[in-house]
């Protein structure tokens, strides 16, 4: 008698990704090259996977893939909302008790309501906003501020995957908190750098490359100036790393948080300004064009 053939073994892990753009796009390459994993995706946007390991499958197929880790990344509240109240993926969670990875910089309320909804489905939800950008996430170097309310080792190695570091938090809410004032914080001092290192070749001339040298490697502004100057200097504000319109999002979710406060409203003006003239897919360095032209 000749034996049936064997199936295929099951992946020990299945990960669903929810949303994409250049956050999840980064992850995609990190996830799917873990060994025993399988990796699905599931947008409103795409027709086709962008990734040959990948497959694309609907918020309805989600219960058929049997997830270990469900993990989500939107634009806002309202998108974030509109995904893990849908029945189908209510579903699935409620049948597979996935642990649950929000990325999205979302408010603190949201993030409470959906640290509720998730557990009365039986699901564990780590809410994980992250930061680093696009460059962070194809590197996978992307830090995270992690609330996880229970032990998941599924979970665990999907965040070692496209993370380098994970500060945990003891209470929901906090990482969003956090991560509104974080952002904030950084888009003033963005502002300002905008501001100050437009004046260095005007004054200093043939001496730019020197000044360059300086505040890109040295004293407290480098790692900020590194990262900027070029852009800022040869108003590049294309193929964003992050874009405008989610910084005007966060920045306006931090002001919900921390009311008026005077650096935060200016800032939040500028990057209005900014995206006004450059439109919303600019890289977020644009807020540094302080005369309003076109690059």
């Amino acid at each position: 008698m000749i034996p049936a053939p064997r199936r295929a073994p099951s992946p020990a892990t299945t990960i669903v990704v929810a949303g994409y753009g250049a956050m999840t796009s980064g992850i995609l390459p990190h996830l799917t090259a873990m060994p025993d994993t399988r990796v699905h995706l599931t947008s409103r946007h795409l027709s086709e996977s962008p990734h040959e390991a990948v497959t694309l499958i609907t918020s309805a197929a989600i219960t058929d893939a049997a997830p270990n880790v469900l993990i989500g990344c939107f634009e806002d509240d309202e998108h974030s909302c509109a995904f893990w109240s849908d029945q189908h993926v209510a579903a699935a969670l409620a049948r597979h008790r996935p642990t649950c990875i929000e990325l999205s910089t979302i408010t603190p309320e949201r993030a409470e309501q959906w640290q509720q909804e998730i557990s009365a489905l039986g699901s564990l939800a780590w809410e994980c906003p992250v930061t680093g950008s696009r460059p962070g996430a194809r590197a996978g170097t992307l830090s995270a501020f992690l609330y996880a309310p229970g032990h998941s080792p599924a979970a665990e190695r999907a965040l070692d995957a496209f993370t380098h570091r994970r500060y945990r938090f003891t209470q929901p809410g906090n990482p969003a908190r956090f991560k509104l004032i974080f952002n904030a914080w950084g888009a003033t001092l963005l502002h300002a750098a905008g501001v100050f290192a437009r004046t260095l070749p005007a004054h200093l001339g043939e001496d730019f490359p020197v000044a360059a040298t300086i505040v890109t490697s040295d004293g407290w502004m480098a790692t900020l100036a590194d990262q900027k100057l070029d852009r800022i200097t040869s108003s590049t504000y294309g193929d964003p790393d992050f874009a405008l319109h989610h910084m005007v999002k966060d920045l306006r979710y931090a002001r919900q948080l921390l009311g008026d406060l005077p650096p935060l409203a200016a800032v939040l003006e500028a990057f209005e300004d900014a995206q006004a003239r450059h439109g919303a897919y600019a890289d977020f360095t644009a807020v540094a064009d302080i005369g309003g032209t076109h690059p």
